[in-house]
Formats: structure tokens, sequence, C-alpha cells
């Protein structure tokens, strides 16, 4: 599945370009969105992940990771709109179903639009959502 995606979720930033280029190549684009690393798990996963690309250079690979570094670190933004039901259990703190939840009503309803919108979600516990409200990317 190569390419990126239609309406391209990701952030700006240096290094966005060769990441879509390499990484989508074996999976979406929106994969790192999900993920809140250290800057030392995300050289592993880089290295884990380009393990059987020899034509992948050093060059390349320093600039995804400074990519993936700068904008899914710990503490940083959640893209609500795009992430799947377990990176949500994970950076909400919310039950499995919850996520679920999340997810099916994204998908039956449309996007979120702001924290209001989540509100209507069924089975969520909304306040754990409110404690990460400053990290919510709508």
């Amino acid at each position: 599945m190569q390419g990126t995606p239609q309406q391209d979720p990701l952030p700006g930033g240096s290094g966005k370009d060769t990441f879509i280029e390499v990484c989508t190549v074996c999976h979406s684009s929106a994969l790192p969105m999900g993920k809140q690393f250290t800057r030392q798990e995300w050289e592993l996963k880089i290295t884990e992940m380009l393990q059987e690309e020899p034509d992948v250079t050093r060059d390349e690979r320093a600039a995804i990771l400074e990519y993936v570094a700068a904008n899914f670190k710990p503490g940083g933004k959640i893209y609500i709109n795009t992430i799947v039901a377990k990176d949500l259990v994970t950076l909400l703190g919310i039950s499995s179903s919850a996520a679920d939840a999340i997810v099916k009503y994204r998908m039956t309803n449309g996007e979120f639009r702001n924290l209001d919108d989540m509100k209507n979600v069924p089975g969520l516990d909304i306040a754990k959502v409110e404690a990460r409200k400053n990290q919510l990317q709508f």
C-alpha cells in the first residue's frame, strides 16, 4: 500500500517527505500518529523497520528519525480523529470498550470537531479525555 492518503493528516516539518516516501511503502502514513515514543524508542523502531531495506540511506534514516522524534513524542499531540483504538487506550488511559466506542462513533458520525463532540460517545469517561484536552488535536 504505497502513497499518501487523500487527506494528509500528518503534521508538517523537516523530514516529512522522506518519511512518506520511505515508510508508506509498507504501512499507512498515519501509523505514528498514535505513538508517543522517546527519541531512543523511535531510533530502535526505525532500525527494526528498515533492517531489510539496504537502499534507504543513512541520511534518509536520520531525516525520518528527526521527523518522528519531533512530532510524535511523549506528551505530544493526540490525533483523536486518526489514531486506532489500541493507541487511544494508551494515550487517554481509557478502557478498550471506550476506545472502540470512540472509533465506532467517529466512523458513524464523522470526525470530532471539538471536545464537546466527544461527550456524545456512549460509555466514554469524558473526565479522562478532558484531563488531556490540551494535547487533543481535532
